[in-house]
C-alpha cells in the first residue's frame, strides 16, 4: 500500500473552515523546519520512508503548468515534504494510520497562501469519492476530506485522510492512509494541530519516556 504521500500525487484536499486568529506577523523560516518529525508522531513503530526535502515549484504543482504559474502569482516561497511509514504484517487487522506524509508550502504572504488554497478545494475536493468531514478549529482555514480505497496487494479498504490547512502565510497538507475503520480522522487532526503549534513556535507535548527498569519493591 506504499505510495508518496507528498503534494506531487495528492488526490484528495481539504476545504476553508473556521478560522482562529493564532497568528499576527508573516512565518518565514526553512519550510522544512515547519514539518512533523519522527519523534512528534503519536503512534510508535513509524520510521521515516522519505527525509525531509524541499520541493520545487513544479514539484509541488505535481507538473501542471498552470498550478505551478498560479503558485508563482501567489508569491511562492518554497515547500517541503516528509513521508513517515510504519509496517504491518497484518494490514486488515492493524489499528492507527501506517502512512503519513507533511507537505507545507510558504508564500509571501497570508493573502497569496489563501489563492492556492482556495483552488485546492474547488479542484482537488471534487474528486470521486472524497467526502468532506469537519476540522473543528484549525489554523486561519481548515477542512478535511476522506475517500476509501481498495489496497490492490491484501484487497483490504483502505481510508485516505488529508487534511488542508492555511496559518497565516503557510499552506499545510496532511496525508494518512490506513487500515478503514481502524484509521480515524482524529489520528490526523491530532497531528495537524501538532504541527500548527510547531509553526506558531508554540510548545508541544514531550514524549513520554521509555521505562528503563523496573519499580523497587518495598
Amino acid at each position: 500500500m506504499r505510495a508518496a504521500c507528498s503534494v506531487a500525487i495528492l488526490v484528495v484536499a481539504a476545504t476553508a473552515g473556521c478560522a482562529t486568529a493564532m497568528s499576527a506577523a508573516t512565518l518565514q523560516a526553512v519550510p522544512a523546519t515547519y514539518l512533523l518529525t519522527l519523534d512528534q508522531l503519536v503512534a510508535p513503530d513509524f520510521s521515516v520512508d522519505t527525509p525531509a526535502h524541499a520541493l520545487s515549484i513544479t514539484t509541488l504543482a505535481a507538473g501542471d503548468a498552470p498550478r505551478a504559474s498560479e503558485l508563482a502569482t501567489a508569491g511562492f516561497t518554497g515547500a517541503a515534504a516528509v513521508d513517515f511509514f510504519r509496517a504491518a504484517s497484518n494490514l486488515a487487522v492493524v489499528n492507527g494510520p501506517v502512512q503519513i506524509g507533511d507537505t507545507v508550502a510558504e508564500f509571501a504572504s497570508a493573502a497569496g497562501a489563501a489563492v492556492p488554497y482556495g483552488s485546492d478545494i474547488a479542484r482537488l475536493d471534487a474528486i470521486a469519492g472524497a467526502v468532506a468531514i469537519s476540522t473543528g478549529s484549525l489554523g486561519d482555514a481548515a477542512h478535511a476530506t476522506s475517500r476509501v480505497l481498495t489496497d490492490p496487494n491484501s484487497g483490504v479498504r483502505v481510508v485516505e485522510i488529508t487534511v488542508e490547512w492555511r496559518v497565516d502565510n503557510l499552506l499545510d497538507i496532511l496525508v494518512v492512509r490506513g487500515r478503514d475503520g481502524g484509521t480515524r480522522p482524529d489520528d490526523a487532526l491530532l497531528l495537524a494541530h501538532r504541527q500548527t503549534a510547531i509553526e506558531l513556535g508554540l510548545a508541544t507535548p514531550t514524549p513520554l519516556q521509555a521505562v528503563t527498569g523496573s519499580p523497587s519493591a518495598h
